[in-house]
């Protein structure tokens, strides 16, 4: 359950990547493509705690010995800042890597 727990995190990251730089690309708004971005880590995580919660709920309820696997159903939520930040440093990036192109 780890693994599943980690995989989608590193999907919600990967899609609200993409969805970010293609608003930032169209709208040439940082915010506003931030805001895309904690709306898409929002939805997918909460979706896939409810749906890890729904299939193996014994994994969420049992005491864990690891950091992250003490916080039970908590670790979506606790993972959303963390991932729009990174999704904050590649919008950044991106945007001195397009200014270095350009000039």
């Amino acid at each position: 359950m780890t693994l599943a727990v980690l995989s989608s995190i590193a999907v919600t990251l990967i899609i609200s990547s993409i969805c970010c730089l293609s608003i930032y690309t169209r709208k040439k708004n940082k915010w506003l493509s931030l805001m895309i971005a904690i709306a898409v880590n929002t939805l997918i995580l909460t979706a896939t705690a409810i749906i890890l919660y729904k299939v193996d709920r014994s994994y969420f309820h049992k005491h864990a010995s690891g950091v992250f696997e003490s916080l039970g159903i908590l670790a979506f939520p606790f993972f959303i800042p963390f991932v729009t930040s990174i999704n904050l440093l590649i919008l950044e990036l991106y945007k001195i890597v397009h200014m270095k192109s350009i000039k």
